[in-house]
């Protein structure tokens, strides 16, 4: 009877050690995925930080340089405009460069009362295109 019950128990030793391994396993690929996902949130954000960044250094040339105020517009089309070359280069090059900036190029409105409309464009790799908006009014006025 002993013999039996040693017998029809036999292999539950290594059955529960393969049933831990998966569980460790399907543990294991849950944290990979939240790293993965981590960085790619991470990433996004540095982006989105960046574009910030060229907006308000723009903006900021913009405030410092009112003879030429007006020849900051642009269409997002055709050669950029010579105040916004050096602007431009930094976005679509360098170490702080947005990825596809070149492709998706930034457009600049000027309206009414020197409303400015700053929208830049990226395009992340494997995502979509991205926007960040910015919008200032730049009173060279300085009684107002």
């Amino acid at each position: 009877m002993i013999s039996e019950t040693r017998h029809s128990q036999g292999g539950v030793a290594l059955l529960e050690v393969m049933i831990a391994i998966l569980i460790i396993s399907f543990g294991i690929l849950g944290i990979i995925g939240l790293q993965a996902n981590s960085i790619a949130l991470t990433t996004d954000a540095r982006y989105r930080v960046e574009a910030g960044a060229f907006a308000e250094r723009l903006i900021a040339e913009m405030w410092v340089d009112p003879l030429n105020f007006a020849s900051y517009a642009y269409a997002g089309t055709g050669a950029v405009p010579a105040p916004l070359a050096t602007w431009y280069g930094n976005l679509t090059s360098g170490s702080s460069a947005l990825p596809g900036a070149d492709t998706y190029k930034p457009v600049i409105t000027i309206g009414a009362d020197n409303l400015v409309i700053l929208t830049i464009r990226w395009l992340p790799p494997g995502g979509t295109v991205h926007n960040h908006v910015v919008v200032a009014n730049i009173n060279h006025n300085p009684e107002n």
